[in-house]
C-alpha cells in the first residue's frame, strides 16, 4: 500500500513537472520568421508581431493582428523595398482582406522609411504635422551625417539606397501635442506625445487592452548602454519627457524599443539611467 501511494504521488509530481517543463519551453520559445537575410519577423505573443529590419542597423516596426479585418502596424522598415516584402508576407500567411493603419512615430529613416510602399498600396498613415515638418528641415542632414557612417566596401549597398533616398510624409496628420485616440477594429489606440526626446517629434503608441507600449526610439533596450545618435533631439528634455509618459500610462505590461529586445516597464527606467549618464559625462 505504502509503495503503491509513493507511485502514485511520483507519478503526479513527474506529470506536473512536465507541464511546467513545456509552459517554460512555449513562453521562450518564440516564433521567428527569417522572411530575407536582413528581415525577420517574431511573434512575441499571439498575434503581436516584431518586425525587424537590419539595414545595416537592426530596427523594430511592430504590428498587431487585432481582429478578423484589422491590422495595426507602427512604423516600418528602412526602405519600401522591405516593407513590400512584409506586406506580402501578411497576405500570403494571415490573409489578404486586412484593413491596415500605420502610425509614424518620428522623421527618422527607421520610423518612415517605407511610406511609399504604404501610400502605393492605400494604406492610411498617422503621423504628427511636425514629423512632417522636420522631413522637410531636416532629413538631408540627417541622411548625409549617416552615410559618413557607412564608409567602406562592406557598406556599398546601402550607401546605394540611402544616397538619393525618397520620404513620403504622414498622408494624415495631426497636432503633436493633442493625444490621438483611434479605433482600429474593436480597438483603442493612442497616440502621445510626452515632449522631446530623442528627436523632437518622437511619438509613442499605447494599446490599452493589452496594456502594449511602442516606444520606438524614446525608449532604448535592456542592453543600451549609450543613447546612440541624438543630435536630432533633446538630452536635457529626454529623462523629463519619460517621467510624463510614466504618469500617463500607469499600466504597460509589455514595452517594444526602435531598436533591440522587447521588455517591461523597466525599460523606462533604464533609458533615463542611460540618458542621465550622458547628461552628466
Amino acid at each position: 500500500m505504502k509503495k503503491a501511494m509513493q507511485k502514485t504521488i511520483f507519478t503526479v509530481l513527474l506529470i506536473i513537472l512536465l507541464i511546467f517543463s513545456g509552459c517554460a519551453d512555449r513562453k521562450n520559445d518564440l516564433a521567428v520568421v527569417q522572411l530575407t537575410e536582413e528581415i525577420s519577423i517574431t511573434e512575441i505573443e499571439e498575434n503581436v508581431f516584431v518586425v525587424t529590419h537590419s539595414f545595416p542597423w537592426p530596427g523594430n516596426s511592430l504590428f498587431l493582428v487585432l481582429d478578423k479585418e484589422n491590422i495595426l502596424w507602427i512604423d516600418t522598415p528602412y526602405t519600401p523595398e522591405a516593407t513590400a516584402r512584409v506586406l506580402d508576407w501578411i497576405e500570403a500567411e494571415i490573409g489578404q482582406d486586412y484593413s491596415i493603419t500605420e502610425i509614424n512615430t518620428g522623421f527618422h529613416i527607421d520610423n518612415l522609411g517605407g511610406n511609399q510602399e504604404l501610400i502605393k498600396r492605400n494604406i492610411p498613415i498617422y503621423g504628427s504635422s511636425l514629423t512632417g515638418e522636420l522631413l522637410e528641415k531636416q532629413s538631408r542632414i540627417t541622411m548625409s551625417k549617416m552615410m559618413n557612417w557607412l564608409k567602406g566596401a562592406q557598406n556599398a549597398k546601402y550607401r546605394a539606397v540611402y544616397s538619393d533616398f525618397q520620404f513620403f510624409r504622414p498622408t494624415r496628420t495631426f497636432d503633436i501635442n493633442e493625444d490621438q485616440r483611434l479605433t482600429v477594429g474593436s480597438e483603442e489606440v493612442i497616440i502621445h506625445y510626452p515632449g522631446p526626446t530623442h528627436t523632437y517629434d518622437n511619438l509613442v503608441v499605447y494599446v490599452p487592452g493589452r496594456e502594449l507600449l511602442f516606444g520606438g526610439c524614446m525608449i532604448l533596450s535592456s542592453d543600451a548602454d549609450k543613447v546612440g545618435f541624438a543630435e536630432d533631439g533633446n538630452l536635457q528634455e529626454w529623462a523629463k519627457s519619460l517621467l510624463k509618459l510614466e504618469e500617463r500610462f500607469e499600466s504597460i505590461r509589455i514595452v517594444i524599443p526602435g531598436h533591440g529586445n522587447p521588455g517591461s516597464s523597466a525599460l523606462i527606467e533604464h533609458t533615463k539611467d542611460v540618458v542621465d549618464a550622458a547628461l552628466s559625462d
